[in-house]
């Protein structure tokens, strides 16, 4: 669960592409459009016009990625941390008991390197939602049955990264997934989002390494204080 198109590529476009290989279902709620975020050159002549681009972008990475099902409810890029967050939860939570997935990733409450504030509001969100979605009573007018994911992750990283402009630490990692094989694959994903090249600098020095990096923050517990694969120990 992120705020943005292409935030899924950057925080975890290997992680995705790994498991999709892996035949592992994978659904993708994204908060906003994107529409108040630059367009590298790319002619746009209305913030509606963006979103579009930027929505058919993300469908792109996604077939690229392996991504089954994307969700973009489309709230307001840039203001998601202003968004009422009783209808933001809502809408969260009748996304996981849809999906019903085994594990959620999604941002730490750091916000990422850049501690967008959108990233912090869809990290608070979900990790709500987690927990809500498998209580009956909460948002019951959904009609949806409730549904308990295993696990929930923070995106994290090692620090210092190479680019000076990332500035925050992450929550401590306790995952490290090797996607060295998905490394191809991730950057043809970050290439098809062709208004955010201007990131370029960002993504290809600190973003597309070897390993990715998530934080254990809620569910059933590790089997170990640090393991390589998200659902290890799971029944």
């Amino acid at each position: 669960m992120f705020a943005h198109p292409d935030d899924e590529t950057f925080c975890v476009g290997g992680i995705i592409a790994k498991y999709a290989a892996q035949n592992v279902g994978i659904d993708l709620f994204c908060a906003t459009n994107g529409d108040a975020g630059k367009a590298a050159g790319v002619p746009v002549s209305s913030r509606e016009e963006l979103a579009e681009l930027r929505r058919n972008e993300l469908l792109s990475a996604a077939r690229l990625l392996g991504i089954d099902r994307v969700e973009m409810p489309g709230y307001d890029d840039g203001a998601l941390y202003q968004a009422d967050p009783q209808r933001l939860t809502a809408d969260v939570v009748a996304f996981i008991r849809r999906s019903r997935p085994t594990v959620i990733l999604t941002f730490g409450p750091e916000g990422a390197p850049t501690g967008h504030r959108d990233h912090s509001a869809i990290s608070r969100i979900a990790t709500a939602a987690f927990f809500l979605s498998g209580l009956a009573t909460a948002f019951p007018d959904d009609g949806l049955p409730a549904i308990q994911a295993s696990r929930l992750f923070y995106h994290a990283w090692q620090f210092p990264l190479p680019d000076p402009r990332l500035k925050l630490e992450s929550v401590p990692a306790t995952v490290s997934v090797d996607v060295r094989e998905f490394k191809a694959r991730k950057a043809a994903a970050f290439a098809v989002h062709v208004t955010q090249q201007g990131s370029a600098h960002a993504f290809y020095s600190s973003a597309l390494n070897d390993e990715e990096r998530l934080a254990f923050a809620a569910g059933v517990p590790q089997p170990r204080p640090e393991i390589d694969d998200v659902f290890e120990g799971l029944p």
